[in-house]
């Protein structure tokens, strides 16, 4: 008698033990990579789309608008990560 009883229990514990499994990396979404250029605007790191600078020695500049203010371009959160090779020194526009 004591048998049967058990049956249930054992069956319930392993029901149990599973319902905590996982299928871990199978289920997880890998993070997309994307690549920033920043700029340093008062104080504070503003990420912005990869920008293509090419052609020049200059520094590469960006500018959000026609009349928006020019900033240097980093391809690091680092003051000494310049992004070189600016196309005639002109600001790249960006419109955001």
């Amino acid at each position: 008698m004591k048998k049967l009883f058990l049956i249930p229990i054992m069956a319930l514990l392993v029901v149990l033990g599973m319902s905590f499994t996982n299928l871990g990396s199978e289920i997880e979404e890998q993070p997309e990579i994307v690549a920033n250029d920043y700029v340093y605007d008062n104080g504070n790191w503003r990420a912005i789309p990869e920008q293509q600078c090419t052609g020049g020695t200059e520094t590469c500049k960006v500018q959000f608008g026609q009349d928006g203010p020019v900033y240097d371009l980093y391809d690091e959160m680092s003051l000494n990560s310049l992004k070189e090779s600016s196309v005639d020194g002109e600001p790249i526009i960006i419109q955001l």
